[in-house]
């Protein structure tokens, strides 16, 4: 079985202008059984990040000028999902006999502003939430952060600080792409890893465990220096030894054309690691899936 929860279309502010339909149709002639989209919804602590806040040494201001503040409406990034959801409704009634549509969100950030994360939630009905950690306390995104100057071990205990206060907030189904920041943390001369930050790791598998949040398989990292889906082996294995049974599969699809790529290995990486069920959610509900 092919699922695909982690997906995003024109509605999400760094995706192709491409509209749900065409991510449906192309997860159908991929033989895709239930695809899920999550537009991004990322929240800020402050309305406004200023230059002045940090030092060119540390941060490229410049890329977060461009590519993240255009989109800012003070602490959020929206996204239409009135308008994505009625896509949804209209694909399922032309594709349902063919596929499984899911209709999700991926929240960021969600503890940086719980008042309106919590009015999103109230507003509109998902099958499910993806938690996700893409800044820092400090509001700015990972991907302008200058890693060359900053020592990992002040990253990592930052980053997890931050992902247990998301955890804390809760409301959520799946932590989406736990080792987000190796991402963009690859420099000529290292090769990052959550290896020697396993302590941190625990803490998380076990508290996601306890509260009954998924890990989710994100396969992107395929695609980049990594060419391995995420997360690393080491963690599928440990979360298994720990009593972990929800993970759930997603490709962090922004094109059609990138729609369940790499799911096939990420399952096999999934089974080998000891699992026998990949989890699906509707209305909240987690629903296991034979691999």
């Amino acid at each position: 079985m092919i699922i695909d929860l982690h997906t995003h279309t024109m509605y999400s502010y760094d995706a192709e202008n491409k509209p749900v339909s065409a991510h449906v149709q192309a997860a159908v002639q991929r033989h895709v059984d239930v695809l899920g989209f999550t537009e991004h919804v990322d929240f800020f602590r402050g309305e406004l990040l200023q230059e002045s806040d940090f030092s060119r040494e540390t941060v490229d201001f410049e890329g977060y000028r461009r590519e993240i503040e255009p989109f800012r409406r003070g602490r959020v990034i929206p996204s239409d999902l009135t308008a994505q959801q009625k896509e949804i409704e209209a694909c399922r009634e032309t594709y349902g006999r063919k596929i499984t549509l899911r209709a999700g969100v991926e929240m960021g950030q969600p503890h940086a502003a719980p008042e309106l994360a919590d009015a999103l939630l109230e507003t509109y009905a998902f099958d499910y939430v993806i938690g996700s950690i893409h800044q820092l306390s400090n509001d700015m995104d990972m991907y302008f952060l200058r890693y060359e100057t900053i020592h990992p071990d002040d990253f990592w205990k930052a980053y997890f600080e931050q992902m247990h206060h998301m955890l804390e907030y809760g409301k959520f189904h799946i932590l989406g792409h736990i080792d987000y920041p190796l991402r963009v943390m690859k420099l000529p001369h290292n090769r990052p890893s959550l290896r020697g930050y396993m302590d941190y790791v625990d803490e998380v598998l076990r508290e996601i465990r306890d509260k009954g949040i998924a890990l989710e398989s994100n396969t992107k990292g395929m695609f980049g220096w990594q060419q391995q889906p995420g997360p690393e082996d080491f963690i599928l294995q440990r979360y298994h030894e720990l009593g972990g049974e929800l993970i759930t599969v997603g490709s962090d699809s922004h094109a059609p054309e990138t729609i369940a790529r790499g799911i096939p290995e990420a399952l096999e990486r999934i089974r080998q690691a000891g699992f026998r069920y990949v989890t699906d959610f509707a209305d909240g509900t987690p629903i296991q899936h034979g691999i």
